[in-house]
């Protein structure tokens, strides 16, 4: 069975309401247990203030290429007779979207949306929709809820698409009866499947008291959270129960209203709590709260008070008895349903049998107790779990019920404008309003060719210097152009300065078998497409972040590579400035990518601790993974080119024990201990031959000009600059150890070149030349030069005595193999062979 999910209540601005914490929750749970079953879920491009958290949540549960992006035209929000005719055309949009996903059923997680903002729920294939029904208070109370017109049409269109729809998901009993009762609908069209509390709502072992603290509360409380904010919450009628408490009671605890609430509407009931003699200290308003938040206040009031007058199922007191709260509320609606027993109910409409029942827990610690105990039993009985069961049942019935969806050719896109060009309607559409709906048809429909790969080569494209991130981008974006993923087409591309265009140019350049032939031209994205981040283009950040977020907002996956995150930890090693750049950059990668590929499991686990200390706790985290790197020179497109002297500087690495250092001059790369080690061993006689290969980098010109002006230089000192990959396959060839005394590092590329050529290896102990080498080297500890130099010699006594450790034996991947990892790492495949 085929599901498409509706999932824009987790959207909108009901996602900080029940309706949003139920979308999620029931989804949530469906994707888990959904086996044998096809989830996709819709979301829509125009709410984009949830999706990236939605996608990083779901994409956990069901392949990414599930969830779907509608683009739909703005605004659309019926409260503005302005917007007619963008909505129809929404609405039209919208069912030819979900048509040709060819669902067998479709679940709406919420019908009740886009008066207030821009969500679209129309009607299409209604008789294979089930629709989540939460209450019907609206229609029950429309002199309350339906004072404007256009608030009343449009609620009773939502009413028509809930009797036409094919199935009715109640929330409760309650809800149920009422649907059936209030709307004439037959009883086997609506079925219950209750709901659940999420597994975060429990008591924490570790409570946060600062929690209390920085929302203003100061001592014991009593705890409201709505879940929404109306009149039905009947907080006057709470404010004023809590004005009738005996004073000590309302000098132990503070009434504490979790909520987000306008600014208007706050002052309205801090006015009446001071008109009711109350302290300002008495009221505490909040505002939002996030759930960890919440939790610690679940779990530390000593009442939580569920006053409202009319709800679905009432979910704020699910979660608060998970949570250990002793809980009390309303005697109407489903509330009773939820809490489950006689003695801890009231009359919502009486402040006094509120104030009554309050008063009765707080000065009674057994019934606090008994509450709390029951409370734990009541939420048990109640899982996101069971409700998808239920659910998933209802759907299958729905699609036996309707017969397995046809499988029709999607509608042409000339078809589709006519059905909009015939749009009925008083408001006519301006040429902006054209223009977005022909993007908007233009996003939605399939690609005819093949999704994109896109490899973001930013920074190479206008300068190869050679350096190691460099020729791992250079590498295996020849890997990738040659063997390209399963079911994508490969496109390089850069920014420049405005946007992404692809790197035709550069691309015959390195790869003229391609044939490509033209020039460098803008591309548009899908949200097929991937893009990959190969390049650092950390420098771009301020550019980049805002084209990042919006290609994220509609659906396409953002991949980075990561090489180290040493300029976050350690910004004492590069120029001032520049580590600051650098953590703008991981937190814009880490809030906008579907995940991160770093280029060692010791630099993965060194991201995924960084994120939750530097990055917006409420967001989910991307999914972090590693691969290693390749080490084919021969097939990576090397530089070719060797110096006048080469063939001299060769014969002289033959008259001593040669050891080799690859890498630019950096602080951190150990160059400095390196060569007082060397000029102690030299000093003892020793008739080895140091050469450093890489160029000068930053911070480092005292050094370099010591290797410059160096009594050794050209004789047992070597510094080779900015040779090419060809005279480096020599310098390998006739080298007796490679050193790796750098201080930090993302994987270690020249310990996998050593190993190619057979070389043993003498390194710094680190946890990522661990990963990389294993037992096939050599380890020292330790900044002083005294320390290497000792290194060298025991490596020596054990060379000759045949103990020290060979490099032939450490695992190794060529550039295809690389790729294919990396691939991995990002949810591709390789093509078969």
């Amino acid at each position: 069975m085929r599901v498409v999910v509706d999932l824009q209540g987790a959207q909108s601005e009901s996602r900080y309401r029940g309706i949003g914490r139920y979308s999620l929750g029931l989804l949530t749970a469906i994707a888990e247990i959904a086996r044998g079953h096809e989830v996709i879920l819709v979301l829509n491009a125009r709410l984009p203030h949830a999706s990236r958290q939605l996608v990083r949540h779901f994409e956990r549960r069901i392949p990414r290429e599930r969830i779907r992006f509608l683009s739909l035209p703005a605004p659309t929000r019926a409260n503005s007779s302005a917007n007619e005719w963008r909505r129809k055309a929404a609405e039209i949009l919208r069912d030819a979207f979900i048509e040709d996903l060819q669902p067998d059923v479709v679940l709406v997680t919420s019908l009740f949306e886009g008066y207030l903002d821009d969500a679209v729920v129309s009607k299409g294939l209604s008789d294979r929709t089930a629709i989540i029904l939460y209450d019907l208070i609206p229609h029950l109370s429309p002199a309350h809820y339906l004072t404007a017109p256009g608030q009343r049409a449009h609620y009773q269109e939502k009413l028509d698409t809930l009797r036409d729809a094919g199935l009715l998901l109640a929330i409760s009993d309650h809800s149920r009866s009422e649907a059936i009762r209030s709307l004439g609908l037959p009883s086997a069209k609506v079925k219950t499947i209750y709901a659940g509390v999420d597994a975060r709502f429990v008591a924490p072992r570790n409570r946060t008291p600062q929690t209390a603290a920085r929302l203003g509360i100061t001592g014991r409380f009593i705890l409201y959270a709505p879940g929404g904010f109306d009149a039905r919450k009947n907080f006057e009628r709470l404010i004023r129960a809590y004005s009738l408490l005996p004073k000590p009671l309302r000098e132990d605890y503070q009434l504490v209203i979790v909520s987000k609430i306008a600014d208007a509407p706050a002052q309205e009931l801090q006015r009446l709590a001071w008109r009711l003699g109350l302290l300002s200290s008495n009221l505490v308003l909040t505002g939002y709260v996030d759930d960890d938040a919440l939790i610690d206040l679940y779990s530390t009031t000593d009442l939580f008070v569920f006053p409202s007058l009319h709800e679905g199922f009432g979910l704020p007191a699910l979660e608060a008895m998970a949570c250990g709260a002793p809980v009390i509320g309303s005697n109407t609606s489903s509330v009773p349903e939820v809490i489950g027993r006689d003695d801890a109910v009231f009359d919502p409409a009486n402040p006094e049998s509120i104030a009554a029942v309050m008063s009765r827990v707080l000065t009674d610690e057994a019934l606090r107790q008994s509450l709390r105990e029951h409370g734990l039993r009541q939420a048990q009985r109640f899982s996101w779990d069971s409700a998808a069961r239920l659910c998933l049942a209802g759907l299958e019935e729905l699609a036996q019920r309707t017969g397995q969806a046809t499988n029709p050719a999607p509608a042409p896109e000339a078809d589709l404008v006519q059905r909009i060009a015939a749009i009925p309607s008083s408001v006519k559409p301006t040429p902006a309003d054209l223009v977005q709906v022909a993007n908007c048809i233009a996003f939605n429909a399939r690609p005819a060719a093949e999704p994109k790969l896109f490899l973001d080569v930013s920074v190479i494209v206008h300068e190869d210097a050679r350096s190691g991130i460099q020729r791992v981008v250079r590498s295996l974006l020849l890997e990738l152009l040659a063997n390209p993923p399963f079911g994508f087409a490969v496109q390089p591309i850069y920014f420049d300065g405005a946007r992404y265009v692809a790197a035709n140019r550069f691309r015959a350049r390195v790869r003229p078998e391609d044939g490509i032939a033209q020039d460098d031209e803008p591309v548009d994205f899908h949200q097929e497409d991937v893009y990959l981040a190969l390049d650092l283009n950390a420098h771009l950040t301020e550019n980049l972040r805002p084209v990042h977020e919006h290609l994220a907002d509609r659906g396409v996956r953002l991949y980075f590579v990561v090489y180290d995150i040493l300029l976050a930890e350690h910004p004492e090693w590069w120029p001032s400035g520049t580590g600051d750049v650098f953590k703008r950059w991981l937190a814009d990668i880490s809030q906008t990518a579907a995940g991160l590929a770093c280029i060692s499991e010791a630099v993965a686990e060194e991201v995924r601790a960084w994120i939750p200390r530097h990055v917006d706790g409420t967001m989910l985290p991307p999914i972090v993974r590693s691969f290693h790197l390749g080490s084919d020179l021969a097939n990576s497109a090397p530089s070719r080119g060797l110096p006048h002297d080469a063939e001299s500087v060769i014969r002289r690495l033959g008259s001593g024990t040669t050891f080799l250092m690859v890498g630019t001059l950096e602080p951190r790369k150990g160059h400095a201990q390196t060569l007082a080690a060397f000029e102690s061993l030299w000093n003892q006689g020793a008739p080895f031959n140091l050469v450093i290969v890489g160029k000068q980098g930053w911070l480092v010109d005292e050094l370099a000009a010591r290797l410059l002006a160096h009594p050794e230089l050209g004789k047992r000192l070597f510094w080779l600059r900015g040779i090419s990959d060809e005279y480096l396959e020599l310098i390998y060839r006739n080298s007796d150890c490679l050193i790796a005394a750098s201080e930090g590092e993302g994987f270690g590329l020249p310990l996998i070149e050593a190993a190619d050529h057979n070389i043993p290896i003498l390194a710094r102990d680190l946890p990522v030349f661990r990963e990389v080498a294993g037992e096939h080297a050599t380890y020292f500890s330790g900044k002083d030069p005294d320390v290497l130099a000792d290194a060298i010699r025991k490596w020596l006594v054990a060379l000759e005595s045949g103990s020290a450790p060979g490099s032939s034996g450490l695992p190794r991947l060529t550039w295809r193999e690389s790729a294919l990892q990396l691939l991995g790492a990002i949810g591709m495949q390789a093509r078969a062979e």
